[in-house]
């Protein structure tokens, strides 16, 4: 019984759950960020790219070049650092198998309140969702976030780092693009952290 209940939560290709990717993840960072800073640098992604090589019983000896491209390729959201968040996000795609495809939520019933602010996300998405793809881009932020803003009466003019921000806690399965479904969860979220009541 319990083993179809795991089953059950590991999506179709994948060979762990996302809690199971998580874990193995924060286990290969926290062994390769020798300082404890938070980041792996160059210095400490070289022993990995080694100890990979090895684990294919081959032996490699990375140069610059092949580390800065494997740094581009570690580094998710494109920040120039490689954090824990970055290594999750590749453990969860490669482990679990979910590339390009939200989390599914259960449908709920919300409030009326809750079920107001969300039929406001869906509008304003629909409306930035420019090319029509179902998805908003790192380029159809800025103009939503404005939006979202004024229709609180809040004058806001978002930076480049706001835009990739509001990109790391809204694109969940880091495709590089948010769906209506990961436009919808961080509204939620957001009502949530404000203590409001969502049923």
């Amino acid at each position: 019984m319990a083993s179809s209940v795991l089953r059950s939560q590991i999506p179709l290709g994948g060979i762990c759950d996302v809690e199971s990717a998580k874990h193995v993840a924060r286990r290969l960072f926290e062994s390769y960020d020798r300082d404890r800073n938070g980041i792996l640098d160059q210095g400490e992604v070289a022993p990995m790219m080694v100890d990979a090589y090895k684990g294919m019983s081959k032996g490699f000896n990375p140069s610059k070049s092949d580390i800065d491209t494997y740094l581009r390729i570690l580094d998710r959201n494109g920040d120039g650092k490689i954090t824990i968040q970055d290594i999750e996000a590749l453990a969860i795609k490669y482990l679990v198998g979910i590339t390009g495809e939200s989390p599914k939520r259960p449908k709920r019933q919300y409030s009326k309140f809750v079920e107001e602010r969300l039929d406001v996300a869906r509008r304003l998405f629909r409306k930035f969702d420019q090319d029509g793809s179902g998805f908003i881009t790192e380029n159809e932020v800025p103009q939503l976030l404005i939006e979202t803003y004024k229709s609180m009466g809040i004058h806001y003019n978002p930076t480049q780092e706001d835009v990739k921000s509001w990109m790391r806690m809204t694109d969940l399965n880091d495709d590089g693009q948010v769906s209506l479904e990961e436009y919808e969860d961080l509204v939620i979220r957001s009502l949530q952290h404000a203590g409001i009541q969502l049923e």
